[in-house]
């Protein structure tokens, strides 16, 4: 009975765990929309579109405060299902507009992934076809394995196998994060933990090395997530798995990428529905 409910789950989305999906991604959107949406008054760094336009006048108090108040009715639009044509290419213009102008600030955040995910919803929704319940899901996994892919060559471009053969001298990298960690709070834990860690960094440089080869792997072959949801979902797990070791070795975890991969890939809520509705209802094949 376990392997038919897991083969009717993992068959195709539910409308449930579309609705969760949606609370979540969205609602970590309009937190950062919130976060990015104060403290700027100026464009000292044009980027992007600013590059070509004086941006100045975006960065009003008034307008700002405009945007934010736009993305949250457009958050509720988003989460009600109501004209997901305009809700969802209006939160990729807000989306664009506020996080160039937080890149044109200096400040990079790596926000693009939310902008491009509700872009390719938008997609979806235009091209309102029978696959359309899979694919306002399976385009932004496309987009988050893209990303991943990237990564992967962007390393081998610039340091080759090197980035693996090297991985021992991250141990540099590892003490400043945890350095960065103690200035910011002040508890001695942190340095503790990053002298910890960089001495078990140049004792087990085998070890680091492989992670690092693991870590290179995954990025390189994100596609292999794009067979199904099943192996989206496995996928998803894999890297969240590094996340967490990149975290705690390097105290970095770049959220606007670890969440939508979190949401779309493994939907850790939807999960935890689904296997509550399973087993308050034993004899339902799949909660809809």
């Amino acid at each position: 009975m376990k392997k038919r409910f897991l083969d009717k789950y993992f068959s195709a989305y539910t409308n449930a765990e579309w609705i969760i999906i949606k609370i979540t991604i969205s609602s970590f959107w309009l937190y950062i929309i919130k976060i990015t949406s104060i403290n700027k008054d100026a464009v000292p760094f044009p980027s992007g579109f600013c590059t070509f336009f004086d941006c100045s006048a975006l960065v009003s108090s008034y307008t700002l405060v405009l945007f934010f108040l736009t993305a949250c009715l457009l958050t509720v639009l988003y989460i009600l299902e109501k004209w997901m044509i305009f809700t969802t290419i209006s939160m990729f213009l807000v989306s664009l507009i506020l996080f160039t102008l937080e890149d044109s600030n200096g400040i990079l955040n790596y926000n693009v992934l939310y902008s491009m995910t509700f872009f390719v919803q938008f997609i979806a929704y235009y091209r309102n076809n029978a696959n359309l319940k899979s694919e306002r899901i399976q385009f932004p996994i496309q987009i988050i394995a893209a990303g991943y892919t990237l990564a992967g060559i962007s390393k081998l471009y610039e340091s080759g196998l090197g980035w693996v053969a090297q991985a021992p001298q991250a141990s540099i990298q590892m003490l400043k994060n945890y350095c960065y960690a103690y200035y910011d709070t002040g508890d001695n834990l942190y340095l503790d933990k990053g002298m910890q860690l960089t001495t078990y960094a140049l004792e087990h440089a085998n070890t680091i090395k492989t992670l690092f080869a693991v870590s290179l792997f995954l990025e390189l072959f994100a596609c292999l997530a794009l067979i199904n949801k099943k192996s989206a979902f496995i996928y998803g797990l894999l890297l969240t798995s590094m996340h967490i070791g990149i975290f705690y070795f390097m105290h970095i975890i770049i959220i606007p990428v670890f969440i939508p991969m979190l949401t779309f890939m493994v939907n850790p809520w939807g999960l935890v529905y689904w296997s509550l509705s399973v087993i308050s209802s034993p004899r339902q094949v799949l909660p809809r």
